[in-house]
């Protein structure tokens, strides 16, 4: 039964960070490309770009750690070009908007006092 429990904990716990970690990316992308963005799509892009990220990482760092994050990273980025049916330039403009937006958010919280301590050395 503990494990039933753990599992479905589990599942909860990622739905909703999946749900977090996707508003950034909606929100640049409905910046970039307001007439193909949806919430659904920024978290299909979010979902597969991570899972397209790591595969990718993780085989070309066989080679080189660097060349395995820029490999990894141009996947990402076409995981974008795709979702979001734009260009590549574009999809670079999705993704750094979405690290900014992310750090506003993150700022803010941090000045109405909400601490996420897993993300920095704060303990």
């Amino acid at each position: 039964m503990p494990y039933i429990l753990g599992a479905v904990a589990f599942i909860i716990a990622f739905i909703i960070t999946w749900i977090i970690v996707s508003i950034p990316t909606w929100f640049a992308a409905k910046i970039v490309t307001p007439r193909t963005t949806t919430f659904a799509r920024a978290m299909l892009a979010t979902l597969i770009g991570i899972i397209v990220y790591t595969i990718f990482t993780g085989l070309f760092s066989l080679i080189s750690p660097i060349i395995g994050v820029i490999i990894g990273f141009i996947a990402f980025l076409g995981v974008y070009k795709v979702i979001f049916s734009t260009g590549w330039l574009q999809a670079l403009g999705i993704a750094i908007l979405a690290i900014i937006v992310t750090f506003i958010i993150l700022f803010i919280l941090g000045l109405l006092g909400i601490v996420l301590p897993h993300l920095g050395p704060f303990r």
